[in-house]
Order: structure tokens, then sequence, then C-alpha cells
């Protein structure tokens, strides 16, 4: 019988789904939950949480400035300097933010390796304005 290796990260499922194997809540373990975690991280804003208003890239706010060189560039030091600051288990390899001219919005992929796994893991997700 092989034995096998316990997930070292682990967080719950954000849709709070039951696992009917288990009879419990869906966990997500290692990458997913770090990959969940840094998209979580992105998409907040600052004073969203209340137990820790600093949190959060805040980068919703500069998505109604003009779409141009200086603009992607706040938002890709907003995306590391929060990632830096709150997600301790990801090293940061690459974090690529692309403007989507033609649909006003930015693609952002976060590129990161576990600090226990060299292998890589993408974040990709699209931001958008909210009205």
């Amino acid at each position: 019988m092989a034995l096998t290796k316990p997930p070292i990260f682990s967080d719950f499922s954000t849709s709070f789904a039951r696992n009917p194997a288990q009879n419990d809540v869906v966990r997500l373990t290692d990458f997913d939950a770090v990959k969940r975690s840094v998209r979580n991280l992105i998409l907040t804003s600052k004073y969203e949480r209340l137990i820790d208003p600093e949190i959060g890239a805040n980068i919703y706010n500069l998505l109604f400035e003009p779409m141009d060189p200086t603009t992607t560039i706040l938002i890709t030091k907003a995306i590391e300097i929060t990632l830096q600051n709150y997600e301790p288990r990801a090293n940061i390899e690459q974090i690529i933010v692309t403007p989507d001219y033609d649909r006003n919005r930015y693609f952002i992929q976060v590129v990161f390796s576990l600090n226990t796994n060299q292998r890589q893991a993408t974040v990709e997700l699209f931001l958008n304005r909210i009205r």
C-alpha cells in the first residue's frame, strides 16, 4: 500500500460545497489553495475586510485611470507589493499585466512557485471596470 503525502497548505473552497466522500466542506490544497489566495488578494480592495483593512491590492481605482504604460506599471506594482506582504507561501516569479484596449480591461497573469516546491503555477484573470 502506497502512502500518500498529506497536503502542506489547505483552505476551504469559497463555494462551501459538501464533499460527499468525507461529508465535510470541500478543501483546496497546495497549489489550488495558494492560487485561490492570490486571486482573492488581487481582487480585494483596501478597507474591504474589517479584520485587516490594509489587506488587498486596491487596484480597482486604477481601472478608471487612462489605459497607458504608467497605469499598467502601477497595477503590476500594486499586485507585487500585496503578494509579497500577504502571501508568504508563494514565490512570485513573474507578474504580467496586459491592457486589452478594445474591451477596456486588463489581463493579469501571475506566475509563482510554492516555497516547498519548485513547480510553477499560473493565476490568470481579467480586470474590468465596475460601475
